[in-house]
């Protein structure tokens, strides 16, 4: 949150230097950089290798103009990240149909406003695999919940994967720790200062 504040505080004090960087690549980290390319590639074969994606780009086009207009905040950047598979060369199977019927306890988490994995999506899941437990973090929309700040949701992860064990029953959490708001003679101080100090001063909005 703070690193993301002072980039475009910067920017809205006219500098445009921290938020470009913040959102180019380090050019000097070349292991991270590897690494980050790599999961890419990975991330593209698999999915571009689970099924036979559409190879008609008047498709994809009217497909997600429309999807758009519901779902602005992610559909065209998650449109651009598949778009290799409408031209992927190598063999593409059949979606699997998910199902079990015994099976050992699965733990499911999900947002109810995750924009990349609709909630839909492990509603359906928890669904087909019997003996699963949902956990739903109510009005949030991140995806990866399970390492942010909650510990509704944190213990019981922790627990099945120490332990294997489930709860009884479905389990519905509160959102995540956000910032919360400073006071005002706070904020007007933060508002004052330079982007390059914010990182020192002791008022920066604390995560509850």
């Amino acid at each position: 949150w703070v690193p993301v504040a002072q980039a475009f505080s910067a920017w809205a004090a006219g500098d445009e230097k921290p938020l470009i960087e913040a959102n180019a690549p380090d050019m000097s980290d070349l292991k991270g950089n590897a690494a980050s390319e790599n999961s890419n590639a990975v991330y593209t074969a698999v999915e571009c290798a689970d099924a036979k994606w559409p190879t008609s780009w008047a498709k994809w086009d009217r497909d997600n103009t429309e999807l758009n207009k519901k779902y602005p905040f992610l559909t065209w950047s998650n449109a651009w990240m598949n778009l290799p598979c409408a031209t992927w060369k190598s063999k593409q199977s059949t979606p699997i149909e998910v199902g079990a019927k015994s099976i050992a306890p699965v733990l499911i988490v999900q947002s109810e406003r995750d924009a990349a994995t609709p909630y839909q999506g492990g509603v359906e899941l928890h669904r087909r695999l019997a003996g699963s437990r949902l956990i739903t973090e109510q009005n949030a929309g991140s995806h990866g919940v399970t390492s942010l700040v909650n510990p509704c949701i944190n213990t019981r992860v922790e627990s099945y994967l120490l332990t294997g064990k489930v709860d009884a029953a479905d389990v519905k959490c509160g959102p995540h720790a956000t910032p919360v708001p400073p006071a005002p003679a706070a904020a007007k101080s933060l508002a004052q200062a330079p982007a390059s100090e914010l990182a020192k001063r002791e008022e920066l909005p604390a995560v509850r």
